[in-house]
């Protein structure tokens, strides 16, 4: 994981080079909670990073596509004797499509929202728990997401935002599971 987000910064600064004046691009950085239907026994996230590219414009509307990937790593605490302690890590890779459109007259405030697809893999054990309250074993899920999000101009490079993720997975074993995930971050545009 270190290592594609290492990636994922190192191709950031490189397009960062030879970017155009239009600010197409933007690169961002988030610290991710669970809502609603947690997985785990932890709903605080890592760290979650994304990178946009707008690529059309409709009139005030801007479409582009974008990936964020997000980070969880909880530790569960089983209270046997011998005390255990479970390892679990859980990573959301989200590429989507999206559309913002600023909302105020001076267009420093940006609503979007968006569509794509999630793949959730889980390392070490999955942070959700089976009917029993179980933790289950390695697995990977995938699923569609929706996004909505809002974003304030700090400066015409610099913004802050907030985000809100609904992902609804499909399980390996057909069971069925709804993530909500909120996003509170950073960006660059460049």
């Amino acid at each position: 994981m270190k290592k594609t987000l290492t990636l994922l910064f190192l191709l950031s600064a490189v397009l960062l080079i030879q970017a155009q004046d239009n600010k197409n691009w933007s690169l961002e950085v988030s610290y991710p909670f669970s809502v609603g239907d947690s997985f785990g026994s932890s709903n605080q996230g890592t760290i979650a990073a994304g990178i946009k590219y707008r690529f059309a414009d409709l009139g005030k509307v801007r479409l582009g596509a974008s990936l964020d990937v997000s980070w969880f790593a909880t530790t569960f605490v089983n209270d046997t004797d011998p005390i255990q302690e479970l390892k679990f890590t859980d990573a959301f890779w989200q590429p989507r499509i999206f559309a913002e459109l600023p909302i105020s007259q001076n267009n420093k405030l940006r609503l979007s929202g968006g569509i794509g697809w999630t793949i959730a893999y889980s390392k070490e054990g999955i942070g959700f728990f089976d009917e029993q309250g179980r933790a289950r074993g390695n697995e990977t899920n995938f699923g569609p997401n929706l996004n909505v999000g809002l974003t304030y101009d700090v400066s015409s490079r610099f913004f802050i935002h907030t985000q809100y993720d609904f992902i609804h997975l499909s399980r390996t074993n057909s069971l069925k599971r709804n993530i909500g995930l909120i996003k509170l971050g950073a960006g660059l545009r460049f």
